[in-house]
């Protein structure tokens, strides 16, 4: 008996523990379910490098005629009986799958390997071991794929294993060869584990004869049937899978906090199908990313809603409290279940404007004014710059019509290169504008401004990075030698963008003149006006010193000609006045190229700078 003690209505509850061989486990026509408050196929590399391990360690020692028991702990499953079948079960299980799965991708790696060793049965046309093969093929697959079954005189094919629902066409598909196609993190980690057990069975079945290869592919049921070993502890009450679950999946070791939503979640809709099939299908969508992004994920959104961070262990709780009150419910009504699934769906809406911005993709049908350009700053903050610091407010901007999303995301993104790219100041000030923009715009998105958000990041800017401060760190953003450059590339794409709104007068809020050209990080390089290598017969002493300095460098885009990159600046005055780059134009009007230019092209692009980088 178990005391489930961490239930509100604490009892004792029924159990028939049970230590066998895996083997025993798939007996006379097994039937495991995984329910649906599971996450998907977590086991990656390293669990899979252990259990290979354990399995070769086995292997040897019953090659050697000394078998040894492996232990693979307890798997917990729910005992259903199977209506029109007589004396027939079926065993939800509530904690193992991982296990269980695992084990069913290692016969089903046997079995794909006894049907190459039947090709090479056949080759030489060897009747008796092809039906020796062919019988092991039947015998395992009955056990471990798949069995026909009688159900109210009908006969059906029963799957032995099945997944969660996001997992179980790739896992049925996978152990029969069918080739399938990935669509998430854990299909990735299916195919994974299926090919280095197939890998691994392989290597140990040898290159010997045909006769061998039977003889060590055998010595895996043997392994199965009789070194590896479980406690299967069998329940007889789903209503306390839910429970046992949670009890028996201590947070943060075995589980995620995004799983433990989803199980959480599902088990308060349990007498509300309808709408708890709607949910498992939005949380199998939400969580088809990896752990880690998944659990970034849904930081972001929290804070996003909540205008304030997660506790660093405090996730599951804190995001429950946000957006599931209903947890706290002594029962679920039909409101509160469709209140649960407007809020999954909104949270699901949330999941898939993350992974468009984190990959710097705008979030919206393009359509005038906004252009292209507008759309890649997008890609500058968060690709290039790598600022996924704005996320909470970007998922809240999301709301807003992507005229004010895309000024958030110019103001942001230029607000950003000054204050941390340059000025190196502490985010935790810009983490409080941040928080606050967010639930301003989720409380009041009719009537909000984006005002509000440039005056907050001015009083920031003037107090911290004022422009005597930028001016003078900017000195500091020269070109390294074998080192990341993406700022300065970044600043200088984003001074050639705006060069023309500052000569016209620089009046307002900078303005790029001509959207039709798009500069991006792989397609534009930096140039040295004075040659980084200059030939020796070239080498200027005054400006060796100067040649990685911000003044001088520049861009050239892919339509430029860079052929002339070593030479010197009469030589490149050429190309530099024949540029498709203003900058590169007015650079071309110099007669010379002296340390005098260098400096005074330096001053000007701060001059620029204060202007552009203004918020």
């Amino acid at each position: 008996m178990i005391n489930n003690s961490q239930s509100p209505s604490a009892h004792l509850m029924r159990v028939e523990p049970v230590h066998a061989s895996v083997g025993s486990f798939f007996g006379h026509k097994p039937m495991y379910r995984v329910p649906k408050y599971q996450r998907g196929y977590a086991w990656d590399d390293t669990e899979i490098d252990d259990f290979l391990q354990d399995l070769e360690l086995c292997f040897k020692k019953r090659k050697a005629g000394n078998p040894i028991n492996h232990f693979f702990g307890g798997i917990v499953s729910v005992i259903n009986s199977v209506p029109g079948v007589v004396n027939q079960s079926e065993f939800e299980l509530v904690d193992g799958q991982q296990r269980m799965a695992t084990f069913v991708l290692l016969m089903a790696s046997v079995i794909n390997v006894y049907k190459e060793l039947l090709l090479e049965a056949i080759s030489i046309n060897d009747e008796k071991n092809k039906k020796i093969i062919n019988n092991r093929i039947a015998e395992l697959s009955l056990r471990y794929i798949e069995f026909e079954q009688e159900t109210n005189r009908d006969i059906n094919t029963v799957e032995v294993f099945i997944l969660s629902k996001a997992d179980q066409q790739f896992f049925r598909d996978i152990i029969r060869l069918a080739n399938p196609t990935q669509s998430r993190d854990s299909h990735r980690k299916i195919e994974s584990a299926y090919n280095k057990i197939t890998d691994r069975i392989r290597v140990l079945t040898g290159t010997n004869d045909l006769v061998s290869k039977i003889d060590n592919l055998e010595v895996f049921n043997d392994i199965i049937d009789g070194d590896f070993s479980l406690i299967h502890i069998k329940t007889f009450n789903k209503k306390e899978a839910y429970t046992l679950f949670r009890v028996l999946n201590d947070r943060g070791k075995s589980l995620t906090d995004g799983d433990l939503l989803r199980a959480r979640i599902l088990e308060l809709l349990e007498p509300h199908s309808s709408q708890q099939a709607s949910v498992e299908s939005l949380w199998d969508e939400i969580l088809s990313d990896s752990p880690r992004v998944t659990e970034e994920y849904l930081r972001w959104i929290y804070a996003s809603y909540a205008g304030v961070r997660a506790g660093a262990n405090t996730l599951f709780d804190d995001f429950l409290s946000q957006f599931y009150p209903q947890n706290s419910n002594a029962a679920i009504s039909t409101i509160n279940a469709n209140e649960i699934l407007t809020t999954t769906r909104n949270v699901h809406k949330d999941i898939l404007n993350c992974r468009k911005i984190t990959n710097g993709i705008w979030p919206y049908q393009l359509t005038s004014p906004i252009t292209l350009w507008d759309a890649n700053r997008l890609t500058l903050l968060i690709k290039d710059l790598r600022l996924t610091l704005a996320m909470p407010l970007l998922l809240a901007a999301c709301n807003l019509d992507q005229r004010q999303f895309s000024t958030i995301v110019q103001m942001f993104e230029r607000f950003m290169f000054r204050f941390k790219v340059i000025g190196n100041q502490h985010v935790t000030p810009v983490v409080n504008i941040i928080h606050n923009q967010s639930t301003q715009i989720r409380t009041n998105l009719a009537t909000y401004s984006t005002n509000t958000l440039e005056s907050a990041l001015n009083a920031l800017q003037m107090d911290k990075v004022p422009d005597t401060l930028f001016r003078s760190l900017l000195e500091n953003l020269n070109y390294k030698e074998g080192g990341s450059n993406q700022p300065i590339k970044y600043f200088l794409i984003t001074v050639e963008h705006y060069l023309r709104w500052y000569e016209a007068g620089a009046a307002g809020n900078p303005v790029c003149m001509d959207k039709t050209r798009i500069y991006d990080f792989s397609s534009t390089t930096i140039e040295h006006v004075y040659p980084r290598n200059a030939p020796l017969t070239n080498r200027d002493a005054m400006l060796e010193p100067l040649k990685n300095s911000l003044g001088n460098l520049t861009i050239m885009g892919p339509s430029d000609n860079v052929l002339g990159s070593n030479d010197n600046f009469i030589i490149k005055k050429p190309i530099f006045e024949d540029s498709s780059v203003k900058m590169n134009q007015i650079i071309g009007r110099n007669i010379h190229w002296s340390e005098t230019e260098v400096v005074t092209r330096a001053n000007q692009l701060k001059d620029v700078a204060c202007a552009v980088f203004n918020i």
